[in-house]
C-alpha cells in the first residue's frame, strides 16, 4: 500500500464535487469526440501522457467512492483511455491508497462492539487492497484464514454528494433525448447506496454462493456472520491469483476455461435467477492457475421482475434464431425505441448481430478489436444513438455487458459461449428475489 495513507476522505465542493465534474470531463472528452464525428488518432506513448494518468489514479484514489469507480471502468474498457495511459489506470483495479488504520479500526470496533485484538486471533493492521468504499485486511478467525473488509469512515455521506453531482449531470447530458436522466440517476444511487450495507452484501453473498453451487470451477468465498455488521464484512480468505497474475502466468487453456466459465455464471443468473452482480472488473476476480474463479465483491446487485427478463429472453431467442422480424418487434418491447419510425432498422440489426457474435457462433475467440468495434456500432457510430432510450434497468445491465466484454477479452478467452447462452434463455425463469 505504500507509504502514504489517507487520515480523512476529501469533503466539500472544492475538494470533491468540483474535482470529480473536473475528473469525469477528462475521462469522457475523448468518447464524446468520438461520438460527435471529432475523433483523432491517440498520441503516441509519452512520458507526459503517463504522468498525467499517474497524476488522475493519484486524484482518483484519494477522492475513493463514486469517481474512483468509473476510472476502475476505465482501466479494462479497451479504448476507454488511451493505451500509454490504461496500465497505469489499471492500478485502480486492485489497490490505491489506503486509510490509516486506527481510523479503520475505530470503525470496525463500532461496529462489532469490541476490541480487534479481541474480536480475531490475529488482525493484519496493514491493508492489502484500498478499494472504492473500504479497505480489506488480513486476519485469522477461529484459527481460518479470514479477509475483513471495513468501510471508510464516513463514506456514505461522501457517496450521497457523488450521486447529486451525477445526477445533475445525467440530468443536463440526456435532456432532450428520449432517455430519462432522473431516473437513470435514481437507478445508480439507489445501487450505489446500498453498497454502504456490508449487512446486505453478506446476505447476496452467501445467496449467489448457492446460486453458484453447481457451476463448475466457479466458487463464492463463504462469509462469516459472526465478524460481519454493517460495515464489516468478513469472509474466507481465498489463496489464488488476482487477475494480472492470472495472466501473466496461466496458460491460455486455462484462460479459456476460466472466461468459459465467467460466461456460464453470468447468464444462469441473469436468465435463470433473474438477478446479476453488477461489478464485473476485473479486481472482482480471483483464479487458480488451472482456471478455477472465485467470484467477489455483492456489494451492488441488481434483481429483476419475471416479466423483464421474459422480455429481454424474447429479444434474445430472437437474435439467436437470426429472425430479423421478431428482433424488431422483441427489441421495441424491451422499451428502448420510442419512436420506431425514426430508427435504422437494417443497421440496429447489424449491429445486435455483431454484438450477439458470441452466441451466434459454435466457437468465438474475444479480442480487443471486437470489443472496440461493438463501441462504436452501439455507441460512438450508430446512426441511431440519438433515437433510442435506456430504460433504468438497463442501465448497469450495459456496464455488466460492457464489462464482460472487456474482461474476456484481456483473457482473449476462447470456447463455446453458444450452448451455456442458448442453455440459459430456454431456462424457466426462477426469480431468486431479494435476500437482504
Amino acid at each position: 500500500m505504500g507509504e502514504t495513507k489517507l487520515t480523512e476522505l476529501a469533503k466539500g465542493f472544492r475538494k470533491r464535487t468540483l474535482v470529480t465534474a473536473r475528473l469525469g470531463a477528462k475521462l469522457s472528452m475523448k468518447a464524446a469526440r468520438r461520438s460527435l464525428g471529432s475523433a483523432k488518432p491517440d498520441a503516441d506513448a509519452t512520458s507526459e501522457a503517463i504522468a498525467k494518468a499517474r497524476k488522475l489514479v493519484l486524484e482518483m484514489g484519494q477522492l475513493k467512492g463514486l469517481v474512483m469507480k468509473v476510472g476502475q471502468m476505465a482501466s479494462y474498457l479497451p479504448g476507454a483511455v488511451p493505451e500509454e495511459m490504461q496500465s497505469v489506470f489499471a492500478e485502480l483495479q486492485a489497490q490505491s491508497i489506503a486509510m490509516e488504520s486506527d481510523k479503520v479500526v475505530a470503525v470496525l470496533e463500532e461496529e462489532l462492539g469490541a476490541p480487534v485484538d479481541t474480536l480475531f486471533d490475529e488482525f493484519e493492521r496493514e491493508p492489502f487492497a484500498a478499494a472504492s468504499i473500504g479497505q480489506v485486511h488480513r486476519a485469522v478467525f477461529e484459527g481460518r484464514p479470514v479477509a475483513v473488509k471495513v468501510q471508510y469512515p464516513g463514506i456514505e455521506e461522501l457517496l450521497r454528494s457523488d450521486m447529486k453531482t451525477v445526477g445533475m449531470l445525467a440530468r443536463m447530458a440526456t435532456m432532450g433525448m428520449p432517455s430519462d436522466g432522473k431516473a437513470l440517476a435514481h437507478e445508480l444511487g439507489a445501487r450505489i447506496l446500498e453498497e454502504c450495507d456490508y449487512r446486505r452484501e453478506a446476505a447476496h453473498q452467501t445467496m449467489f454462493a448457492g446460486l453458484l453451487g453447481e457451476i463448475e470451477g466457479v466458487s463464492v468465498p463463504a462469509v462469516v456472520p459472526e465478524r460481519s455488521a454493517r460495515r464489516v464484512l468478513t469472509t474466507e480468505l481465498v489463496d489464488a491469483l488476482p487477475f494480472a497474475a492470472f495472466l501473466a502466468r496461466a496458460d491460455q487453456d486455462a484462460k479459456n476455461r476460466a472466461g468459459a466459465r465467467i460466461w456460464a455464471a453470468t447468464f444462469e443468473l441473469l436468465f435463470h435467477r433473474g438477478t446479476y452482480n453488477a461489478d464485473p472488473h476485473p479486481g472482482n476476480y480471483l483464479f487458480s492457475e488451472d482456471g478455477h474463479v472465485w467470484l467477489l465483491d455483492y456489494g451492488c446487485v441488481r434483481h429483476f421482475e419475471r416479466e423483464f427478463v421474459e422480455r429481454w429472453k424474447r429479444y434474445a431467442k430472437a437474435l439467436v434464431a437470426l429472425d430479423e422480424d421478431a428482433h424488431r418487434d422483441a427489441f421495441v418491447g424491451l422499451g428502448m425505441v420510442p419512436k420506431p419510425k425514426k430508427l435504422d432498422w437494417d443497421y440496429q440489426w447489424r449491429a445486435a448481430q455483431h454484438l450477439y457474435r458470441p452466441m451466434l457462433r459454435e466457437r468465438f475467440g474475444f479480442t480487443d478489436e471486437y470489443v472496440k468495434e461493438s463501441y462504436g456500432l452501439h455507441v460512438f457510430d450508430s446512426p441511431n444513438k440519438f433515437h433510442l432510450a435506456m430504460p433504468a434497468e438497463w442501465l448497469l445491465l450495459n456496464r455488466l455487458q460492457w464489462g464482460l466484454y472487456a474482461v474476456l477479452s484481456s483473457l482473449q478467452a476462447e470456447a463455446d459461449f453458444a450452448t451455456p447462452f442458448r442453455t440459459a434463455i430456454e431456462s424457466p425463469t426462477e426469480v431468486a428475489g431479494d435476500p437482504a
